[in-house]
């Protein structure tokens, strides 16, 4: 089973070759415009964050990481993005949503890093790698992916809305379905990650940048 399905992904990653390295070229892009952002940040604002992320990174030795509450935070912000992405994949608009959610999410990521390192040097590098990277590593991947199912449903609508065979746009919007809870899935996956094994390494290098 395992086999078959790893099979279809690799499939489906050859056969939309430009898809896949046009939305990793956007995700990028929206990472260089969040790490060039950090510079235009006012000092007001720069020392707000800069209290914030002190007053986390003091609060994490007297108190435990409540694990439930983050995984409630992160279940219910991504649920929102993607019940967003999956409704507007079913209309033409999602031809331009799917691009602006990439380059949004890389213009967060980059502007974290940016920041983290800016501010705090070398300790802020550590402490992004370790609070970012973790869940990244699946949610980055499973964000493009469904940024490709959606972007690809859209054109399929657009290209054949005048289509009179509804057995082919059954089977269509069954694989949309499908594909998007396979993405969704990764998402999930990395908030589980997110909540329960990322604090475990904040806490573990937490002495090394305090």
């Amino acid at each position: 089973m395992f086999g078959k399905l790893n099979y279809l992904i690799i499939k489906h990653i050859r056969e939309n070759g430009l898809f896949y390295l046009g939305f990793v070229i956007i995700f990028s892009i929206g990472i260089s415009f969040g790490a060039y952002w950090v510079n235009n940040l006012t000092i007001e604002t720069r020392d707000l964050l800069s209290r914030y992320i002190y007053g986390f990174f003091s609060l994490i030795p007297v108190n435990e990481l409540d694990n439930l509450s983050i995984l409630k935070a992160s279940f219910i912000n991504n649920v929102l993005s993607l019940v967003l992405l999956l409704i507007l994949g079913l209309t033409y608009a999602g031809v331009v949503f799917s691009p602006l959610y990439i380059i949004f999410k890389g213009f967060c990521f980059g502007f974290s890093v940016g920041f983290l390192v800016e501010s705090f040097g070398r300790k802020g590098l550590i402490f992004s790698i370790v609070s970012l990277l973790p869940h990244s590593i699946i949610s980055i991947p499973g964000t493009i992916f469904l940024c490709v199912v959606s972007i690809q449903y859209s054109l399929y609508i657009l290209k054949n809305r005048k289509e009179k065979r509804y057995e082919n746009k059954r089977q269509s919007f069954i694989n949309y379905l499908f594909s998007f809870m396979l993405g969704a899935a990764m998402i999930m996956l990395a908030s589980l990650v997110e909540s329960y094994i990322t604090p475990i390494f904040i806490k573990g290098i937490l002495p090394f940048i305090i």
